[in-house]
């Protein structure tokens, strides 16, 4: 793969790679519009989307200086909305640093190639804790095991380790002073955090390092072994791999996101007959 010169790789990207080596090669190197729908659900899977990144907009607003009640005028058409509202409101920025960055974006390089991270919320006390933030609406709690091996967890945390001292008082951030909080919000709050450490930085380094640079020197990007995968890929009518599967299926951890899937595109199911 040579890459653009723009191009970045991403949690989203290295979590594609990581699912199926052919849908990392049609989405990011023949860059190939998706045909198929991702579920069956279409417009059940539209609403979900809209409505988590409407609650983000929410919270990005909030901690930019926007009154908390202005915000919640507009909240009166969404019950579901709402609540996850006022558990943001009791619980989501409880126990974190006071120095808090919303919405930012860092980024690194490694094998040569620029590693990039957008983060919900960055809370950090130079000297003291520096808290990753990740704010999730999924209708389940996933494992924390699940939790721990995600692509997402593995470079919010790497990326801020190496890129973050400017936000640290011009400090290295050690990783022993950084932890991931994942905040459900539809679960009343609960909050999963992931700690750090020496150790898991380098077992994180060399597993990045190893794919980039397996990308960089593939010839060849095979579909992936685990056909259920497919059920779930927009891409599944390049490959012949059948029919899109179920919404309550496809939400494995409890979310509908970005990692490891396609963003939805919105215009094609306009174009739908139902």
């Amino acid at each position: 793969m040579n890459p653009d010169a723009d191009f970045a790789f991403t949690q989203g990207s290295l979590g594609d790679y990581a699912e199926c080596a052919r849908r990392f090669e049609l989405r990011y190197i023949k860059r190939l519009r998706y045909p198929a729908l991702e579920v069956n659900q279409a417009l059940e899977y539209e609403m979900r989307l809209r409505r988590g990144d409407r609650f983000h907009k929410l919270v990005q607003q909030h901690l930019l200086g926007v009154p908390a009640e202005l915000l919640a005028r507009s909240l009166a058409d969404d019950a579901d909305l709402a609540g996850w509202w006022e558990t943001y409101l009791r619980h989501g920025l409880a126990d974190l640093p006071t120095e808090r960055q919303a919405e930012i974006t860092l980024q690194t390089t490694l094998g040569g190639q620029r590693l990039l991270a957008k983060y919900d919320l960055l809370a950090l006390e130079p000297g003291g804790a520096a808290v990753i933030v990740d704010w999730k609406t999924g209708e389940r709690l996933p494992s924390r095991a699940h939790l721990q091996g995600r692509m997402q967890t593995v470079v919010y945390r790497y990326v801020l380790a190496r890129a973050g001292a400017h936000l640290y008082g011009g400090e290295t951030i050690p990783p022993e002073r950084i932890r991931m909080d994942y905040v459900y919000v539809a679960q009343g709050g609960q909050r999963v955090s992931l700690e750090y450490s020496a150790a898991r930085m380098a077992e994180d380094e060399a597993r990045l390092r190893e794919m980039i640079g397996a990308i960089g020197e593939a010839e060849a990007f095979p579909l992936t072994e685990d056909e259920r995968r497919c059920r779930f890929c927009t891409y599944r009518a390049f490959c012949g791999r059948g029919a899109a599967g179920d919404l309550s299926e496809f939400v494995e951890d409890g979310e509908v996101e970005e990692e490891g899937g396609i963003e939805l595109d919105f215009e094609q199911i306009a174009e739908i007959e139902f």
